[in-house]
């Protein structure tokens, strides 16, 4: 059975598994009982096609947060701190 998206207006989003004949009726949020419409939302992820197909969970998730323009950071932590510089004191 498929996985769909509900919004509740008070709780906010939750998943629900339910008959595909079923999808597009409202469903009670599980918290608060109230009655939430199915959230209809494009999901952003990576197939798992091309050369991301290897790639573990994380190296996805990376991929994922450098196409929505959130700083990313590579490499190893090498633990050391870098060298104050005497020019700019932001």
């Amino acid at each position: 059975m498929p996985a769909y998206e509900f919004r509740c207006s008070r709780c906010g989003p939750f998943d629900l598994q339910r008959p595909m004949r079923e999808a597009t009726h409202a469903a009670s949020c599980p918290t608060c009982t109230r009655t939430a419409p199915r959230s209809y939302a494009v999901r952003g992820g990576v197939g798992l096609t091309g050369p991301l197909r290897g790639a573990g969970r994380a190296d996805r998730d990376r991929v994922d947060r450098a196409r929505s323009g959130e700083p990313t950071v590579t490499g190893v932590r090498t633990g050391r701190r870098l060298p104050r510089s005497g020019g700019h004191g932001h």
